[in-house]
């Protein structure tokens, strides 16, 4: 089933709560830590219907896995989230390759297993637009998710690349999400975005549009499953294999072809050293 349109203007204000429980065998009245649930964080890079209809078939397989219960959770915006994960609320948690090298890690997050594809900045613009290059932004309205979010990251790498400064050069527009700037460019309130290949893909599918683009950013690592370090090995060890064979079946086609674009398996294996270019995009832009 297609999503409602009026999810692209802006993320849910409230905090998506989808709880699994495990097997009937275990009853109320153990509450053992080992039967204890799990919270599973996930970043709002797309509307909380999407996250939901994504997240909770596979908050629902891990669940099976450490027969425990996963309750799934979201955030009304970037930074929201961000301070819940600078909070350490989550167990684990689905974050942005900047979050992790900036919060996570020093929280005491270890990496899990990550989107099975490169991240990338896709900048785009209406079909009819006379806008064909960076360089032609210079003047122009250029909208993008939140600023703390890693295309946003991207996209000044990307102008400062260009010989643009991205202060004085070009209008800086940030907005609720991916889907909010794509709808702001189709109704001529910004003149360009630079949002994710999936955001791109949900309102090409939704709103039956193609947009055009004009710059692809170099790919940096891709977001990444995290989990607290102090929980059991066990554990971790069980999530990480859930996540390496799962192929979110459970996941309804649209969203699942969203997600997934042309990779056969949505997570694959990661490690530290593939974040080391975010360590240096931050240097870049002060950051670090």
């Amino acid at each position: 089933m297609l999503l409602p349109i009026r999810y692209f203007a802006t993320i849910s204000a409230l905090a998506l709560v989808v709880t699994f429980f495990i097997p009937s065998r275990i009853t109320a009245t153990e509450t053992s830590p080992a039967n204890q649930e799990y919270i599973l964080g996930v970043f709002p890079f797309v509307p909380t219907a999407s996250i939901e209809g994504i997240f909770a078939p596979l908050a629902a397989e891990i669940s099976r896995a450490i027969g425990r219960p996963v309750k799934l959770r979201s955030a009304s915006s970037f930074e929201k989230f961000m301070e819940e994960l600078q909070n350490r609320s989550y167990d684990i948690a689905f974050v942005q390759p900047f979050d992790y090298i900036s919060i996570a890690k020093p929280s005491g997050y270890l990496p899990l297993a990550a989107r099975n594809d490169r991240l990338a900045s896709h900048i785009v613009v209406k079909s009819a637009s006379p806008v064909r290059s960076l360089k032609d932004l210079k003047g122009k309205r250029f909208g993008m998710p939140p600023k703390v979010s890693a295309v946003s990251y991207m996209n000044q790498v990307a102008l400062k690349k260009a010989g643009l400064n991205p202060d004085s050069d070009v209008r800086m527009v940030y907005l609720a999400s991916h889907q909010a700037c794509l709808q702001q460019m189709m109704i001529g309130k910004v003149d360009a975005c630079g949002v994710s290949p999936p955001g791109i893909r949900l309102v090409e599918q939704q709103m039956q549009t193609k947009f055009r683009l004009i710059h692809a950013t170099p790919e940096i690592a891709s977001p990444l499953f995290v989990i607290k370090k102090e929980l059991p090995v066990k554990d971790r060890e069980v999530i990480r294999t859930t996540l390496l064979a799962s192929d979110l079946k459970g996941v309804k086609p649209p969203l699942r072809s969203m997600f997934l674009g042309d990779v056969d398996k949505p997570f694959r294996a990661t490690n530290e050293q593939n974040y080391d270019l975010i360590r240096n995009y931050l240097k870049l832009l002060g950051q670090r």
